[in-house]
């Protein structure tokens, strides 16, 4: 039995993510002498979409055609989506998805399409994941759904993926399902993609300079300043967790980074900004207040010195 698909692509998707996820279906059909899958591409009005790279894909049919008493039903529907996932579909979308949640379709979302997913009301109970750049964007936007740091999530009913090539390895292991390991190995091996990656790998690879890997001290203190881009960090909590003397720890930190600890975790701070902006509509101040800046105005002036630009004008990537 044949598995129909639908892509839906939302203007300024990861062209990258939906060729990693279509490619393997095409290869598991010649490998397997049959139409094991079949898949149109959707957009959100019938025309052709722009990816974030400005190519441009032509699209068979609207999403709005995906519910039609006389539309062949969909086994899956794939949102893929890039850069600020939310600008461009409506309500009558969300409505859309959540129709075909209640019809039985499969939905799936690759790089951000987990921000379409959540905005329609699907999958709350469900870990969902996306590109480890927007996680924070994400979970400040629907913070009553789970957020997943997997490189993908397979639930059946809801399956998301980080993107990229984590497309490939997702739907290695949705074929795996359908007809086998061994299969599922034929099919990874066109692709030259020489180990099929588990749904828990690393979305990033540990970060592997000298100065951290080789200072514990240190390891711990970045470790803190990743995970805590809500609030400033004072350096005594810093030098407390180090075990040492604020001005040693400066002194090293400096050494490793170029920069002082202050200004390091300030750029963290303004980058998961960044990103909320880009992906989410959450008010500037709001923006500003989830990462730990007292007022917009301060986080105005940091903004604009840190990327050239106040934070208005960039919530549309260049």
């Amino acid at each position: 039995m044949t598995c129909r698909i639908g892509f839906l692509l939302i203007p300024r998707f990861s062209a990258l993510g939906f060729l990693c996820a279509a490619e393997p279906l095409r290869v598991a059909n010649r490998l397997a002498g049959q139409a094991l899958y079949q898949w149109d591409i959707l957009s959100l009005d019938g025309g052709p979409v722009m990816a974030s790279n400005a190519m441009r894909m032509e699209a068979a049919r609207p999403l709005a055609d995906a519910v039609r008493a006389d539309a062949p039903s969909l086994d899956w529907l794939v949102v893929c989506a890039g850069f600020s996932p939310l600008a461009g579909p409506a309500r009558a979308h969300d409505r859309t998805l959540r129709a075909l949640a209640r019809r039985g379709t499969q939905l799936g979302g690759i790089d951000t399409g987990a921000f379409l997913l959540a905005r329609a009301g699907v999958g709350r109970d469900t870990p969902m994941t996306m590109h480890w750049e927007a996680r924070p964007a994400f979970v400040e936007a629907f913070p009553d759904w789970i957020a997943s740091e997997e490189l993908f999530e397979d639930h059946g009913a809801i399956f998301t993926c980080a993107g990229g090539t984590a497309s490939i390895d997702l739907m290695l292991a949705r074929i795996a399902d359908l007809r086998g390991a061994r299969f599922a190995r034929r099919v990874s091996e066109q692709f030259i993609h020489s180990t099929i990656r588990r749904s828990g790998a690393a979305q990033k690879a540990p970060q592997r300079g000298r100065s951290v890997a080789h200072n514990r001290r240190l390891a711990r203190v970045v470790a803190l300043m990743e995970q805590t881009t809500d609030r400033r960090l004072d350096i005594g909590e810093l030098a407390a967790i180090a075990h040492c003397s604020a001005r040693h720890l400066e002194r090293v930190f400096l050494q490793a980074f170029g920069r002082g600890m202050v200004a390091h975790h300030r750029g963290l701070r303004l980058a998961r900004a960044r990103t909320m902006l880009r992906e989410t509509d959450l008010m500037v101040t709001e923006i500003a207040a989830a990462t730990g800046f007292e007022s917009r105005s301060s986080f105005s002036r940091a903004y604009r010195d840190a990327f050239g630009m106040p934070p208005a004008a960039d919530r549309v990537e260049p």
